[in-house]
């Protein structure tokens, strides 16, 4: 029993129950060796080194989770912007204004267009148990009172630079991310050799681009009906981070909560492929973007990062419980895509100072 036990905390990519609903595998090896290259455009060389144990959800986020988000705040506060593709519709009801489309997979399709401060009201959210009240989304893991621009551009973003030390729930670091999704602590065996992968798989082979069953990521294709934007997440079931990570790759391109060019203008980092993308085959480890934190794409979405809880006897008996939860099988369904795009004060950085083609 004892041994049962210990294999099951060990297994960082079993899911993780949690009171915000959402799927976490955690990432362990604490202070493991930063990436050493390749690196195209000099981003990654010496990142990827976390001295702590974090959680990382095993998908971006859903729709299911954000209508339960948009509906507490819906009308009540103007900066919370509408998703540009979700699978959600508008219900007419005031009391639940938005609902999960009658799709199957619909509540598993990831939310875009959604701009990093909306994501940071998010984390509050999810800090302060996912309260009502106004207070809720103000702070917690982020000071919302301080989301501006300032400069005599009006292009220097005031926003507070990293979540605060106590935070619950968060948007990921680039070293957080690259770390969940690329670095393998067991490549020589369990617990043994830790190693940089290329690829978003656990492997140094580029991705495959197309539809579950014939590729392996969301991302290089655009069939003619727009289905891409309806294949939910967790549809490629085989393609895994060495930590059970799924996603990293098309879908959205998500939200980092690190910063680009800390001393100059000063950007967001993003991350991955997005639906239709090609602008690195394959996914390589040096894919990554930025631009402000206002910004509205069609293409961003993000993913939550969390503190370890506590350990105990709860938290084992979760995790036990955990290996006998069943995830209800999805498929793609139809389509609900409202909203607008916006950009910020700088015009669109999207991944234009990172060599797009």
């Amino acid at each position: 029993r004892t041994g049962l036990i210990a294999a099951i905390l060990s297994t960082n990519a079993l899911a993780q129950p949690d009171p915000s609903g959402i799927d976490f595998v955690t990432i362990g090896a604490p202070g493991n060796p930063a990436y050493a290259g390749p690196d195209n455009n000099n981003l990654v060389t010496g990142r990827g080194s976390v001295p702590y144990e974090f959680r990382i959800g095993r998908t971006e986020v859903t729709t299911a989770q954000w209508v339960e988000f948009y509906n507490a705040f819906y009308g009540r506060v103007p900066s919370i912007n509408l998703p540009a593709r979700w699978g959600a519709y508008q219900t007419g009801n005031p009391q639940s204004p938005f609902g999960v489309v009658s799709a199957p997979g619909a509540d598993m399709w990831p939310v875009s267009g959604v701009t990093w401060r909306t994501s940071a009201m998010f984390c509050n959210w999810l800090h302060n148990d996912k309260r009502t009240d106004l207070s809720a989304i103000q702070d917690g893991a982020y000071d919302i009172s301080t989301f501006g621009y300032t400069g005599t551009n009006g292009n220097i973003f005031t926003d507070q630079r990293e979540h605060h030390p106590g935070a619950r729930y968060w948007i990921p670091t680039v070293d957080e991310w690259l770390k969940g999704v690329y670095y393998d602590p067991n490549h020589g065996g369990t617990g043994i050799g830790g190693w940089w992968w290329n690829s978003v798989n656990g492997s140094n082979t580029p991705l495959i681009y197309g539809p579950p069953g014939q590729g392996q990521a969301n991302a290089g294709f655009q069939p003619d009906d727009n289905s891409h934007y309806r294949i939910p997440l967790m549809a490629y079931t085989g393609v895994k981070s060495p930590w059970g990570m799924m996603d990293a790759a098309g879908g959205t391109s998500e939200w980092l909560e690190s910063v680009y060019q800390p001393t100059a203008v000063p950007y967001r980092f993003v991350a991955g492929s997005h639906w239709g993308s090609t602008w690195r085959i394959g996914d390589p480890i040096y894919s990554l973007g930025a631009t402000f934190p206002s910004d509205v794409s069609l293409n961003f979405g993000f993913r939550i990062a969390a503190a370890v809880p506590s350990s105990g006897p709860f938290a084992v008996m979760m995790l036990v419980g955990a290996r006998f939860l069943v995830r209800r099988g999805r498929a793609p369904g139809v389509s609900h895509e409202t909203g607008s795009v916006a950009r910020g004060p700088g015009g669109p950085g999207w991944r234009r100072r990172f060599g797009e083609r």
